[in-house]
């Protein structure tokens, strides 16, 4: 039962609000809720408050990565946020072997998703710690097994903003 209604909390709190980019201040009364919440997303409290990811086991000197801003779809801005979540281990063997593959260092990999939002031509804007604008950053998207690279749009000092074509495990490399 318990873990039923964590559950219907964690989706009231994902498809009801939008949460954003910064570290969220939080009431002391609503901690025991969302320390349940975060332990269930597998994600410390502030990352869970704040839609981020910043460490995993097994991956040392990741950057930091959240959703930045208003997903854009259909050529306009919208209020839907992307969720960014941790990955396996599996996972971050494979983004690593893809950056040791293309010549580049991974800054972090993630799974990106917008639950029931409609993604024609959308875009979605993330800060990743530690890029500098005019930094050769590129995305890869895990389909089928294979990584297929994602258009980066822009990339600006703690931002990179690229195509979003669904969900799935993206992967950052510079």
């Amino acid at each position: 039962m318990k873990k039923i209604l964590a559950l219907s909390f964690a989706l009231a709190l994902t498809f009801s609000t939008t949460v954003c980019a910064a570290e969220t201040v939080v009431p002391e009364k609503q901690f025991p809720e969302l320390d349940t919440l975060a332990y269930c997303a597998e994600k410390s409290l502030p990352e869970y408050t704040s839609n981020a990811v910043a460490e995993m086991d097994g991956v040392r000197d990741q950057a930091k990565i959240a959703s930045g801003s208003n997903m854009v779809t259909e050529g306009a801005e919208t209020n839907a946020t992307c969720i960014v979540d941790k990955v396996g281990v599996g996972a971050i063997r494979y983004a690593q072997n893809k950056a040791a593959e293309v010549g580049g260092t991974m800054l972090t990999v993630v799974e990106l998703s917008a639950p029931g939002v409609h993604l024609e031509n959308a875009q979605v804007a993330l800060r990743i710690e530690g890029v500098k604008a005019g930094d050769a950053v590129t995305a890869y998207r895990s389909v089928k097994g294979e990584w297929v690279a994602v258009n980066v749009t822009a990339v600006a000092d703690d931002s990179v903003t690229i195509d979003f074509p669904g969900k799935g495990i993206y992967t950052f490399i510079k």
